[in-house]
Order: structure tokens, then sequence, then C-alpha cells
């Protein structure tokens, strides 16, 4: 226990009480203040600015994050137990008890070193290391204990803060609405990839054994697994993690908490970060009219930092990052206690004192092996201050236009900092009229009614559609409050615009060939690719062999001169192009596959040309560029289950891949006229 923390517990006593003959809890004084913490949560008629569905216009305002501020006592406390052997990623889950009014945590330790799991009661390991799940209580959220709790041992005693043992990345949180009170805590974690399992407690403590879910697909997993009940949904949504050579966020849902969905993917890095920066794990919770999520971002391909950003969804289903590549908590000074990782919390944010409380694992250590610490710190944050828009330009005014909203009865609240500034709105009917005008708001306001020039009550414009303007200067908006979404469609991610030739005008044919007369044209295999003479000697074809199944022919950037990879609108023009080529084999095959990879990342696929066979097979499919992902799916083609958009695809082609579906093992194919061309208008 670290000083702060024996301070503390000397002047104000647990915030639970323990007995050790009955493991009995009950609630003892507290500050007044500690009562008065809430954890956020859902508001159909509050909206954060970043909600991409509430804003239709702009003009010289942008969208920044809100500003954190870190407890100037952090660390809370420190690896000082004996079985606290490594605090590796931390993962924490915070819930503070209102009945209890206190906040728990329950975090992260690895036991690395085979002297310490030799103490565990008895050793075993999972992944060649050992594994506690360890529990700290705190009244203020700041000062902490590890109570002695008498419940799993290590190295011969049982006064540890230790609630169980075995169950890596572990997500814990509370679920009040469970009508059996022994499943009033659950635990999900897993061991090993697609290996989930769930456990379940009355009091977040003694914990039953462990049970394993159904539904979870094979490579999910090795993550912060976390997990919440939704009620827009009506049911369990977890959030955890793929692994398909890279790390990508993922989802499932469930009625029950034992019977899954089969997980989806949630949340992948951008092209141009590909696999060297990986979104590492994701913590999620519903917030306002939307979900937002904590999204931890491994820079595996630098320096092997994590950062923290900030994701957005209005389903939790459909997941945006806010802005890529600049974090919401901020890794701190080269010197510092979280220079290197930071790991935000599973669980809803509380709101204590007029400030939102988001507690993370900071790390100096950078992610690699097993023996570090990662331990456990505070940010605060103002309500509702993920994100605002502000003007682009501190000397001059902006506008922000909503989209049209429905009136609730309410009256219209803000959330701004306009201190220095000024926030005015204005009510528009649908035809862009003024219905009213406000008083200028020049304070830092939350959730504030907006006081209207000649004494207009917004909530009597009940059930009237209506669009608001917000005129900023020198001022942040956050979110708005008393109204509803008329609209509730995520608005379609901007993409670079594809060009196709005017009405009536013909685009020229552009036409590429890979012939393999004289070159293999830099194309390969898994295990080989040769060109090959034909029969007669005039020309040649291109031979792919790989004895142990699944021969494939690809051609990447370098292969016959590039012309295969990057943008195809942009090499090929018109609306489309059309693939084709020839394919032999003596192997029995049941089609044959053309897959297209943005970069060299994931694919889409088109499975229904005609299979080789001893003779020579002529097969081909034709694309449009401008279409949509259900469009592509709708035409034959699919998208892995990482795969980016289509036009994404499309526009950053990095690899080609011709591969016979062969009904067994496979041995060798032979591929000739490879060809992509402009399609016919």
């Amino acid at each position: 226990m670290n000083g702060r923390a024996i301070e503390f517990r000397a002047a104000m006593g647990f915030c639970i009480g323990w007995t050790s003959m009955a493991f009995g809890w009950w609630v003892i004084g507290l500050p007044s203040t500690a009562a008065e913490a809430v954890a956020v949560r859902a508001d159909m008629t509050k909206h954060l600015v970043l909600d991409s569905r509430l804003v239709a216009e702009t003009s010289g305002v942008r969208l920044v994050l809100g500003q954190v501020e870190k407890e100037p006592r952090n660390p809370l406390f420190t690896a000082d137990r004996p079985w606290e052997n490594s605090l590796n990623n931390l993962y924490p889950n915070v819930v503070f008890d209102p009945e209890r009014r206190c906040f728990r945590m329950w975090y992260k330790c690895v036991l690395a070193d085979p002297e310490a799991i030799a103490k565990m009661m008895p050793p075993d390991t999972v992944h060649d290391v050992g594994w506690f799940l360890l529990y700290a209580e705190s009244p203020d959220g700041v000062a902490w204990t590890k109570p002695d709790l008498g419940l799993i041992g290590f190295d011969g005693s049982l006064a540890t803060n230790i609630v169980a043992r075995d169950t890596p990345n572990v997500g814990v949180f509370c679920d009040p609405r469970d009508a059996d009170s022994s499943r009033r805590y659950k635990m999900l974690y897993d061991v090993g990839l697609g290996k989930l399992r769930v456990r379940f407690s009355a009091d977040g403590l003694r914990w039953s054994e462990a049970q394993s879910p159904v539904g979870f697909t094979p490579y999910t997993g090795d993550t912060h697994n976390n997990a919440f009940w939704d009620e827009r949904l009506g049911k369990y949504v977890a959030i955890t993690r793929f692994y398909l050579g890279e790390r990508l966020v993922a989802r499932s849902e469930s009625g029950d908490f034992l019977n899954w969905e089969r997980t989806q993917l949630a949340l992948r890095s951008t092209l141009d970060e590909g696999r060297a920066r990986q979104l590492y794990c994701m913590t999620a919770f519903p917030y306002a009219s939307g979900y937002l999520g904590f999204l931890m971002v491994y820079n595996v391909g630098t320096d092997r930092t994590v950062d923290c950003e900030l994701a957005w969804s209005p389903d939790s289903i459909h997941w945006r990052r806010v802005l890529p590549g600049t974090p919401l908590i901020p890794r701190g000074s080269p010197d510092s206690y979280d220079s290197a990782c930071i790991y935000a919390q599973a669980g809803p944010p509380v709101l204590r004192d007029g400030r939102l409380m988001v507690f993370y694992g900071g790390s100096a250590t950078v992610h690699r092996g097993w023996k570090r610490h990662c331990l456990p710190c505070l940010a605060r944050l103002r309500p509702d201050g993920f994100a605002a828009y502000e003007p682009a330009s501190p000397d001059a005014a902006g506008t922000l236009v909503t989209m049209p909203l429905r009136c609730v009865g309410q009256p219209l609240r803000i959330s701004a900092d306009a201190r220095g500034g000024e926030v005015r709105v204005t009510v528009l009917d649908e035809q862009s009229r003024v219905l009213a005008t406000s008083q200028p708001i020049a304070e830092d306001a939350t959730d504030s009614p907006v006081r209207w020039d000649g004494g207009l009550a917004f909530e009597s414009l009940s059930d009237q559609p209506v669009r608001l303007r917000f005129e900023l200067q020198r001022a942040r908006l956050y979110a708005i409050a008393g109204v509803e979404l008329i609209g509730t469609e995520l608005p379609a991610e901007s993409t670079v615009a594809l060009t196709t030739p005017p009405a009536g005008e013909m685009s020229p044919v552009i036409r590429h060939s890979a012939r393999f007369d004289v070159l293999d044209e830099g194309w390969q295999g898994v295990q080989r690719a040769e060109r090959l003479p034909s029969e007669g000697g005039d020309g040649g074809f291109l031979r792919a062999t790989r004895d142990d199944g699944h021969a494939f022919a690809l051609a990447n950037a370098d292969a016959s001169g590039g012309v295969f990879t990057g943008s195809l609108p942009s090499t090929y023009g018109g609306s489309g192009a059309t693939i084709s080529f020839r394919v032999r084999s003596g192997d029995a095959a049941s089609g044959t596959q053309v897959e297209l990879f943005a970069r060299d990342i994931a694919q889409w696929s088109y499975n229904k040309l005609p299979a080789p066979g001893r003779q020579w097979t002529e097969g081909s499919v034709t694309l449009r560029y401008d279409w949509t992902d259900e469009q592509a799916r709708a035409a034959g083609w699919r998208s892995a289950i990482h795969a980016f958009s289509w036009r994404e695809t499309i526009q950053n082609v990095g690899r080609v891949v011709v591969v016979p579906l062969f009904q067994g093992k496979p041995t060798s194919f032979d591929l000739d006229d490879f060809t992509i061309q402009t399609a016919d208008p």
C-alpha cells in the first residue's frame, strides 16, 4: 500500500468494511462528494458534436479533441505487493458503486518470473506465464487501498487482493439489471484466440467457475476483452479483437452472455497506417445518443508505444475514429510515468465534482516482453468534453448548422466554453427561415438552457422539425440537448471522387497483359512460380507450384511493370475494368478465384470463374469503380473480414492473386494471358 493510500485509510477508514470471519461488506462514512459521483449514461436527447449525424454544414470551424488534465498524484499506486510481478498493460476495469459509495478497480497482473509462478497456490500458467486478477478500492478515485480478501493465496498466505487467477485479459462490469443477483458482476476473458470464457459474481470478489460461451470466431481475443449491457439493443455487447496478421477491433452481441453472435469487424487501421499502427484494443460505453470508445493504437512499426485515441459509434456496430492520429490522453514526456503506453479503463467515466474521471494504465516501458509495469492513473475531462467545434482561426467567427432535429418539449441546452467569447444560436424552420435567435452565451456552460430574445419557450416547439445554427466566436461547442435526431443513418465516409467520362463520350480502351512469352514478369507463388515455354516453343506461360497445397499466382507492385496495381481508375480510366486470363491444371478444382488486395493487407475476392481443366480454360469478370460495398457484394465479390472498402481497394491495389479452388490437395496450375483492360462503356 503506498503512503497516500495509508494516510487516507487512517483518516477515513475503508470505503468497504471487511470481516475476516463472515467476509461481509458494509458502507461506512465517506465525504458527501463520493455520493455525488455518477457514471455517464445514454440519453437520446443529448448529442455530442462529434456525432456526424448531427452536423450538416460547417464554415470556419474545426473539430478538436477535448483537453484532459492528469492527476498530479499519478500514478495512483505502485506494484508494491509480492504477487504484483508485472502489471502488464494493467487493463483497468473501473466501476463506481453507488451503494458502497466508492470506486472499485479490477486490474491485470502477469507473473512472468519463474520464482513468482512457483509461489502460486498451486502454480499454473497460460501462455507460459501466471495470471492474477487483482482488486483495489477508493472513496475518491485518488487514494486507493488493496484489501486483504482471504480468497486466493500466494506464497502460503491468503492475505492478498487476488480475486481470480488463470484469467488473461479480463474485462469486468456491473450489471444491476440482471434479476439473478449471483450474476450481478460479469467477467469476460480469453485463454487463447477463440477461447473466451465468462464467469459471474454477486459481489465482484467471489467468482463462479468458468463457462465457455459459444459464437466467438477462432481468431477472437488476446486483448482487453470488455462488455456492457446495452439498453437500446436489449443485449450485451462485447468489444474484443480479431488477429488476422494484424490487430483489429471486433464486436459481438448476446442476449444471455453465453450465446454470442459471430464476431464481426468493428474498426481497423487506415490504409496509410497499414500494419505499422494497429488497433490494439478498445473499451466502449454508451454516451448521450451514441457510443464512445477509448481506442488503444499500437505503434508496432516504429517505437512500440501505445496511444489512446477516441472512437465514436451511432449504434455500437459501426465505429469511426474521431481524429485518427491524435490522442485523447497524450503520453507524457520521455522521462514520465506514462511516456510509453496508455491503456484506458473499461467502464463508463464517472462524473464527480463537475469533471469526468477517466482512469488509465500508464507505462514508462514500451510494449515489448512480459516483464513491464503499467500503473493506474487518472485523467479528468470537462463534462461532454470529448471533442468540440471551435473557430479555425482565433480571430474569426465560425458557424455550424445541424441536420433537421425534432423538438421534444424540453428547453434547448448546450455544453460550451465561451469564456472570453460567445455562442449565439438561431432556430431555423424547414425552409431555413429564422424562428428565434438566442441571447449570447459568454460563459463555461454545461447542459445550460439557452435564453431566447423575445422570451421564446423552446419547449413550445414540441414535435416541430428545426435546424440549429451556431455562431462561435472564441468559443468551443461540445454538445446540445433537448432535441432528437430525425435522421439516424450514419453518413457515408468521404472517399476520393471517381471520375467517369461525360455522357455520350467514349473512353479510350487501355489494355495491359502478362503473356509470359519471354519472362515470368516478376509474378510469384508461395513456393515456386516459373515461366515455362509453350508446347510448340512459341511463347510461354507461368506455372505456380506449391507441394503442400493452395497454389496461387501473385502480382505485386513490381510485377509486369506495376500495371496491375495502384489505382485501377487512374490506370485504365472509364467506369470500370475487365480482368481476364487463361488457366489449366491436372488437379480437380471447382472454380477459380481472383483477389484484389488493398496494398498487401486485405482483399476482395471473386470466385465465380470457371475451374481450370487439362486444356486451357478462359475466365473473365468485369467490375465497376463506383460500386458501394453492397453493390460489389451483389455483383459477386466478397470482402475479407478485415477488408477496406471497395472504393479504397480498387484505388489502392497492391496485389492481384489468381488461385484455383482445388477440391483436393493442389500441387500446381498454369496461368497465361492475364489481362486488365478498360471495360466497354
